[in-house]
């Protein structure tokens, strides 16, 4: 339904550059591919949440002989790290992470509908309305990338939170970047092997030297998130 919603934006786009059409038949578009697909997916995303908090107060979800573990948000990695034992976790968007999301949602359409205004110069008659429109294409082409690139950092780090193996980790140095400050941290796997990796800090409240948990992906190791800093919180 995310990506159903996804391309009705695009078609909505279209159907309102278009002059046949008229606004009637782009908010039919908009009400029939993007409204309802994603009024479905917010009734899905709750009833699965409701799911997994049900089956994280379920007894049978513990193994014989290990305590009855209650989740908590974590701000700081002395903070008992035992309660992030129970899986999958119960990981949810703060307000700025829906605000970022929003965000670049809305940018993400506005991109669509200058891809199609390109698609179209394209297919224009002259050769300068072709050059505009190869122009804007490969223009909106890179900021759509870094568009879906935002959404797909964003679900693998959900995963690594819900499911993967807990280290401590440090940050080794930090830098300011567009969107947050980007840091580089080092942490150690199961097997003792030291990783450095890179991630952006949306909070702009890390610094060098500072303890983080850091959540790997325990058959791919390089593959990490940090939780410091990130869009994401524990329930």
């Amino acid at each position: 339904m995310w990506a159903v919603s996804g391309i009705g934006i695009f078609l909505t786009a279209v159907a309102w550059t278009k002059e046949s059409w008229g606004p009637r038949m782009a908010l039919g578009v908009a009400v029939a591919f993007v409204v309802l697909p994603f009024g479905s997916s917010l009734v899905t995303r709750f009833r699965l949440s409701q799911i997994f908090i049900r089956h994280m107060a379920a007894p049978e979800h513990f193994s014989h002989g290990e305590p009855a573990l209650t989740m908590a948000r974590v701000d700081s990695p002395r903070q008992g790290d035992v309660s992030l034992a129970v899986r999958p976790r119960v990981v949810r968007f703060m307000m700025r992470g829906y605000v970022y999301s929003v965000g670049v949602g809305a940018a993400t359409a506005f991109v669509l509908w200058l891809l199609s205004i390109g698609l179209r110069g394209i297919a224009g008659p002259t050769s300068k309305h072709k050059a505009e429109g190869v122009f804007i294409v490969l223009m909106c082409s890179v900021c759509l990338w870094a568009c879906i690139t935002f959404y797909r950092n964003r679900i693998r780090e959900r995963r690594l939170f819900m499911n993967g193996e807990l280290s401590q980790g440090v940050i080794v140095t930090q830098s300011n970047a567009q969107l947050g400050s980007r840091i580089v941290y080092s942490y150690k796997d199961g097997n003792g092997n030291g990783i450095q990796s890179r991630a952006t800090d949306f909070s702009r409240k890390l610094y060098e030297e500072m303890l983080i948990h850091v959540f790997y992906n325990p058959l791919n190791s390089r593959e990490s998130a940090v939780l410091e800093g990130s869009l994401f919180r524990f329930l």
